[in-house]
């Protein structure tokens, strides 16, 4: 299979049509008492470089944005010591992975007053709770829909089997986390539990995946990668990582879209969780920057991103009906939409799931 190299200047050429950034109001200098530099294991699309560099100048407090591909990638950079961040940004389905493996710590919700912007439908807590602690905040929400080229397929696609059809050999596109794919993949199959595979659905699960490799050229290796599949034309149906990619897609002239098949979208909640190094007030201090409205509106503005505002809030924050339209923020108010979303939870065995994703890009499954 191949692997895609993208230029980020040429990434961020192609979305500046996008339309200009969301300005944050009130940029006045401050000094923090206790300055220092912080370390981000996180997203492309999530904290900019502009951003980044603006917060630094306002604070005095460096930040070093290092992006990671999949949560597979962020769970072995961190385990092995290659990178140690002070701030680590994943779904709450996966915190008990990391906190197993001693590697966060519990997060003091008090320290951030601006938790009061997430939206309250929401219920966070709970979701980011771990044996009655707290580990997480929010900071953007999503799901991983079906996506596809409706000049190639003729139509919105109704069932994941859509990436099995003949008719799409060599044109089928998958991101690389195996933690996430095998939860669209339980899904295909109507596994009972798609968190809770027993020994036949894990074999009925390694069929599917056979079956699905002459389908599919290319594996992304993060949100540019995938951009630039489907732009060349090298894929025309896909499992997204991300609706921005879409998004970036139309903004090119590119006739994609999404859909949210039959059997389920996986649907995950991202947070900003603490690695013990990262229990500092300068840390909590930049957290709090990411969730005040002008940042959130921010966020969803550039770069398709859902955030933690509701509705209500993001308007008022200066989110313009059109970039609303572009993200699932007005979905979630219709009936029936969270029917059609799985919340991602901690699966059964983690690692059978992540080897057996291994065993299929190796090709040996």
């Amino acid at each position: 299979m191949g692997n895609y190299q993208f230029d980020r200047r040429t990434f961020l050429k192609s979305a500046a049509g996008l339309g200009a950034l969301v300005t944050l109001p009130g940029l006045a200098k401050r000094a923090f008492a206790d300055q220092g530099e912080i370390t981000l294991l996180t997203w492309e699309t999530y904290q900019d470089d502009p951003w980044i560099a603006e917060y630094t100048e306002k604070t005095g407090v460096k930040i070093k944005a290092v992006r990671s591909g999949s949560i597979d990638e962020m769970f072995a950079t961190v385990q092995s010591g290659a990178i140690s961040p002070d701030v680590i940004y994943f779904d709450t389905g996966t915190a008990n992975r990391f906190k197993n493996s001693g590697l966060i710590a519990p997060f003091d919700a008090s320290q951030v007053p601006n938790r009061s912007n997430i939206a309250s439908s929401m219920d966070w807590e709970a979701k980011a709770t771990i044996d009655g602690t707290l580990y997480a905040l929010p900071y953007n929400w999503g799901n991983q829909p079906l996506m596809y080229d409706a000049d190639a397929t003729g139509g919105e696609p109704q069932s994941w089997d859509a990436l099995w059809d003949p008719k799409y050999a060599g044109k089928v596109n998958l991101f690389d986390d195996g933690y996430v794919v095998m939860q669209m993949i339980a899904l295909k199959i109507k596994a009972a539990d798609p968190f809770n595979l027993t020994d036949e659905e894990f074999e009925a699960c390694a069929d599917a995946l056979r079956s699905l490799r002459p389908q599919v050229n290319t594996i992304a290796r993060g949100f540019d990668d995938a951009l630039t599949i489907y732009a060349a034309g090298d894929a025309v149906i896909g499992y997204c990582q991300n609706i921005s990619i879409v998004n970036k897609l139309k903004s090119l002239g590119k006739n994609f879209a999404y859909t949210f098949p039959q059997e389920g979208t996986p649907t995950w909640l991202d947070c900003a969780v603490l690695t013990e190094r990262g229990r500092r007030k300068e840390v909590y201090d930049f957290i709090n920057e990411t969730l005040t409205p002008a940042w959130q509106a921010r966020f969803i503005s550039t770069n398709s991103n859902n955030g933690v505002l509701s509705p209500e809030a993001a308007a008022k924050a200066g989110v313009s009906p059109e970039a609303l339209a572009n993200t699932n923020i007005l979905d979630q108010t219709e009936d029936g939409f969270w029917n059609k979303m799985v919340i991602s939870k901690l699966p059964e065995d983690i690692d059978r799931r992540v080897a057996m994703w291994n065993d299929f890009k190796a090709g040996t499954l």
